[in-house]
């Protein structure tokens, strides 16, 4: 995904006391400005949702269902059949 975002685009928050006194001691160890840290974590918990909003996720009985499956796959369909015909002629005409 990509913004446009310019150099200027600001952000205004309201912070509470307890909150912007733990933001400060972490830059102060990470020795980054205001602008710098607030980037950084929010990119870093942007990862982390987006990462986990989009992860697969199974149950028990998905992973059973999948692995059932594949232990013993049923019969195919007519119109898998025609599919797997039809992938046949379009690839064979590929074959170098």
């Amino acid at each position: 995904m990509t913004m446009n975002v310019r150099k200027d685009d600001t952000l205004k928050i309201r912070i509470d006391a307890i909150t912007l006194e733990m933001m400060e001691k972490a830059r102060a160890y990470l020795k980054l400005d205001k602008s710098k840290f607030i980037r950084h974590s929010i990119r870093q918990m942007s990862q982390t949702v987006i990462a986990e909003q989009e992860q697969t996720r199974f149950s028990e009985e998905d992973w059973r269902t999948f692995f059932e499956m594949i232990e013993n796959p049923p019969e195919p369909t007519g119109r898998m059949k025609k599919a797997a015909r039809k992938y046949r002629e379009i690839t064979r005409g590929s074959e170098i």
